[in-house]
C-alpha cells in the first residue's frame, strides 16, 4: 500500500465515524430515535481507552479512529440527554463497572494489547442493550449511522493492514464487525416489522 493511499484511508475512517453520527443526532433531536445513553456513554469511554492505547503504541490509524470515535460519541450522549433512553438496568451497571476497572487496570500495567482488547469485549457488553432495543423496536434506530461507521472500521483497518499488532487492528476490525451487525439487523427486523396501514373506512351507503 502507498503511503498516500494509507493517508487517504486513515483520514476516511475517522470522517465516515464522525459522518455517521450526524443523522443520528438530527434523528434523535427530532425524537425519531432514541438513543440508550449507557450504551453511548460506555461507548464514549471505551473509545477515549482504545485511542490513547493505540496512541502510546504509535499506531495512529486506529488512534485517530478511536479518539474521533469519542468526540462522534460524545456529541450523541449529549443529544440524547433530553430525548434518549434514560433505563438504567444491572447490565448497565455491570457494563460501566467493567469499563471503570478495565482503565485502571491498563493505566497499572500500562499494556496497551490488554487495554484495545479488553475495550472490545466491553464495548461488545456494552452494545447488547442496543442489539436488544434494535431487535425489538428498529424503527428507533438510525441504520445509516451504523452503516457509516461500520465502513469507517473498514477503512482504519485498511490503513492499518500489514502492522499486525493488536492496538493496530483489534478495535477497528471489531467496530467493523459489530457496527455492520447492528446494521444488518436494523435492516432485516424492518422487514419484518412494517407498520400496518389502516383499513380505509367504508364508503357511505347510499340513501
Amino acid at each position: 500500500m502507498t503511503p498516500a493511499i494509507q493517508l487517504v484511508l486513515t483520514i476516511a475512517g475517522p470522517l465516515l465515524g464522525v459522518a455517521g453520527t450526524v443523522p443520528y443526532i438530527v434523528a434523535t433531536v427530532r425524537r425519531r430515535t432514541r438513543p440508550r445513553l449507557v450504551t453511548w456513554l460506555t461507548w464514549c469511554m471505551l473509545t477515549a481507552v482504545a485511542g490513547a492505547a493505540s496512541l502510546s503504541s504509535h499506531d495512529y490509524p486506529s488512534a485517530a479512529f478511536s479518539l474521533v470515535g469519542t468526540l462522534a460519541t460524545g456529541l450523541v450522549l449529549l443529544a440524547g440527554l433530553g430525548f434518549g433512553d434514560r433505563s438504567f438496568g444491572w447490565l448497565d451497571g455491570v457494563c460501566l463497572a467493567v469499563v471503570a476497572a478495565g482503565f485502571v487496570l491498563w493505566r497499572t500495567l500500562h499494556l496497551p494489547d490488554i487495554a484495545v482488547l479488553g475495550s472490545c469485549v466491553i464495548d461488545f457488553v456494552g452494545l447488547v442493550p442496543t442489539l436488544v432495543h434494535s431487535w425489538r423496536e428498529p424503527r428507533e434506530e438510525t441504520a445509516l449511522t451504523y452503516a457509516l461507521v461500520a465502513l469507517g472500521g473498514l477503512c482504519s483497518t485498511a490503513a492499518a493492514w500489514g502492522t499486525w499488532t493488536v492496538p493496530a487492528l483489534a478495535y477497528p476490525v471489531y467496530v467493523a464487525a459489530s457496527m455492520g451487525g447492528c446494521w444488518l439487523i436494523l435492516v432485516v427486523r424492518r422487514q419484518f416489522r412494517r407498520p400496518v396501514a389502516e383499513p380505509l373506512e367504508a364508503a357511505p351507503e347510499a340513501a
